[in-house]
């Protein structure tokens, strides 16, 4: 039996399906699906729609691990621009496990060497309820609604326009996984600026200036694991640092553990990869030597584990910024926003006066909130 190649090719083509929306959200964290409630709430169902290969629900929604709101730069600039939102503070140093021993950071004895983000847990905690920041998390049917404007796919491709269309202006156009088209007026990014690079195939259309800001802006793969136990098995409310080795530089497992429901304890922890250098049999390695040493520490209580959930994101909060240089792209990407964690810092930058220097200096949860509230007050 014979095919006629160009028809099937022909066939192939028209079953690829076009879509429009005025706004398109991709990404999967709490801070992009806040952003995607904020677009509906303005501009309408019809007008707003968000991507993400995999649904969302109340247990991956909230971040995972140790506290993202941390040293008192970052504290301080929560509280300047979410006065409303209760900030707890932890005074008690974080603790690393050497010699048998818990051990504080800043004493005689050193910690095993720390890697990528390592450092940035041993600073000061604060500690928020999502709740209070996001109120929305609370309304009944919000996973159901979540669900039923998702475009489940990853990006394959994501392509700069120019409108042709008055009625439909598109200034980007995203290729999905399965091969259909989504084109917007207003892109919002929540994956990274790395993600945001890799998901430009043809680099020709991007600047030199353009790059370097987003490979500035990389930052490694987190392994995250929460373990919830039969019962309590620690008192400790510090942050703990365990190391993968004591032998080899290989990092640590940085957690916190907290009371849970019904009288047992929820622990927390993420380490951090490369994930160029490690395969799915390595993180399993990873999660089996945290439960071991567990165990070794804190007893047999330790084993008795009556839930678990394991998340592996491509990329964490960048630790340094260089928002000068968004600067110079922002013309550049146009209506694109770059949100969530590692989103620049811009209309805000320029209304701080003194406090402008070491706005770069904010990261993790505090520059995801407060570049949230930022694109949120750029929205015409």
């Amino acid at each position: 039996m014979g095919f006629d190649l160009l028809s099937l090719k022909k066939v192939e083509e028209s079953n690829v399906t076009t879509h429009y929306f005025r706004h398109v959200v991709v990404g999967e964290d709490l801070f992009s699906i806040a952003l995607f409630h904020e677009l509906q709430k303005k501009y309408g169902e019809g007008q707003v729609t968000w991507v993400s290969p995999r649904p969302v629900n109340e247990k991956d929604l909230l971040p995972i691990g140790p506290s993202l709101l941390r040293g008192e730069h970052n504290i301080a600039a929560f509280k300047r621009f979410f006065p409303d939102v209760t900030v707890e503070e932890f005074e008690a140093p974080s603790e690393f496990f050497k010699e048998l021993k818990w051990r504080q950071f800043g004493g005689r004895a050193k910690s095993e060497k720390l890697l990528w983000n390592e450092e940035f847990y041993t600073q000061k905690r604060g500690e928020i309820d999502f709740e209070e920041l996001f109120p929305f998390l609370k309304e009944e049917g919000l996973y159901e609604r979540l669900e039923k404007a998702r475009f489940d796919f990853s990006v394959k491709n994501l392509l700069k326009m120019t409108p042709d269309d008055l009625a439909e202006p598109a200034n980007f156009q995203i290729e999905l996984s399965n091969n259909d088209l989504l084109k917007c007026e207003n892109l919002y990014w929540g994956l990274g600026p790395g993600d945001l690079l890799s998901a430009f195939n043809d680099k020709k259309e991007l600047s030199d200036e353009f790059i370097t800001y987003c490979e500035h802006a990389e930052s490694p793969s987190a392994l995250l694991v929460q373990l919830v136990f039969e019962k309590p098995i620690t008192d400790k409310r510090e942050t703990i640092f365990i190391p993968l080795s004591y032998t080899h530089e290989w990092g640590h497992f940085v957690g916190e553990f907290s009371s849970d429901k019904n009288g047992k304890q929820k622990a927390e922890f993420v380490t951090f990869m490369d994930m160029d250098h490690t395969n799915e049999d390595e993180i399993s390695k990873k999660i089996r030597l945290l439960k071991k040493n567990l165990e070794k520490i804190f007893g047999d209580s330790a084993g008795l584990i009556s839930d678990e959930f394991i998340k592996v994101t491509t990329q964490s909060p960048c630790l340094n910024f260089d928002d000068n240089l968004f600067v110079k792209v922002s013309d550049e990407v146009g209506q694109l926003k770059i949100a969530s964690y590692n989103g620049p810092l811009e209309h805000l930058t320029q209304e701080q006066g003194s406090f402008e220097d070491s706005w770069s200096s904010v990261n993790n949860l505090a520059r995801a909130a407060v570049r949230h509230q930022e694109v949120l007050n750029s929205l015409s």
